[in-house]
């Protein structure tokens, strides 16, 4: 297992040192910008602005100064982003992994847990509630999914959870989109950029094999559409 985590330090120390000091900061910069537990957030904004009707507003602005929706999005906040990353710092913490990049596969069994359930929690009030639109329970789902796909595969060989959460990301950019009140394909077209600069920088960051990085989109975009066929279908 050392001889495993050396390897991949080196494999990360020589990525660096294949690109300018520059380039390594930007990819830097976008694996935390698309950090896939924000992802869950962007998406219900990105789905407000595309069809803010689901939301019960005829206008995006509106979309948020209504209090339920403002509640939603808050509440989103703290237990898709701020509760996870506050347990992660607490394992890194009590010395249960070993850093916060978890460059070690072992080092992500926790982690991948911790968010898998809360992200359960979250799908199960997003099911039951009637004011949240069908697709935030899809998105929501989905991304419980894929966590916990990713935390099988994990078991027997890495994956990158960025490109997880961007295949996913991609995805559920197609269902607002198709959603849309409006044509909003440029949404579309973003994402596809979006998770093609993730995969990029995960690569010059050296944190993963090409392999790693297309096994990550391909189960974060089936997830969700899994989602799509049992909670639409």
């Amino acid at each position: 297992m050392d001889q495993q985590l050396s390897y991949q330090n080196k494999e990360a120390k020589q990525a660096n040192e294949d690109f300018s000091s520059g380039v390594v900061i930007m990819a830097k910069i976008c694996s935390v910008i698309f950090h896939p537990l924000l992802l869950l957030l962007y998406s219900f904004i990105i789905l407000a602005w595309c069809n803010p009707y689901l939301f019960g507003r005829s206008k995006f602005s509106d979309v948020f100064a209504d209090k339920i929706n403002s509640i939603l999005l808050i509440w989103l906040l703290i237990f898709s982003f701020l509760v996870p990353l506050l347990a992660v710092l607490m394992m890194k913490g009590l010395g249960l992994i070993k850093d916060l990049v978890m460059s070690d596969k072992t080092d992500r069994i926790g982690p991948y847990i911790i968010v898998g359930l809360l992200y359960i929690v979250i799908f199960m009030n997003m099911k039951n509630n009637s004011a949240i639109p069908l697709e935030m329970a899809i998105f929501s789902l989905g991304a419980t999914i894929g966590i916990f796909a990713a935390f099988v595969i994990n078991l027997f060989s890495k994956i990158s959870m960025h490109t997880v959460g961007m295949g996913g990301f991609l995805a559920m950019m197609m269902i607002c989109v198709g959603h849309s009140i409006s044509n909003n394909d440029f949404i579309l077209i973003l994402a596809v950029i979006a998770a093609g600069l993730v995969g990029s920088s995960r690569l010059i960051m050296g944190a993963h094999e090409p392999n790693e990085i297309y096994g990550g989109y391909a189960i974060g975009f089936l997830a969700q559409f899994v989602a799509l066929s049992y909670l639409a279908g």
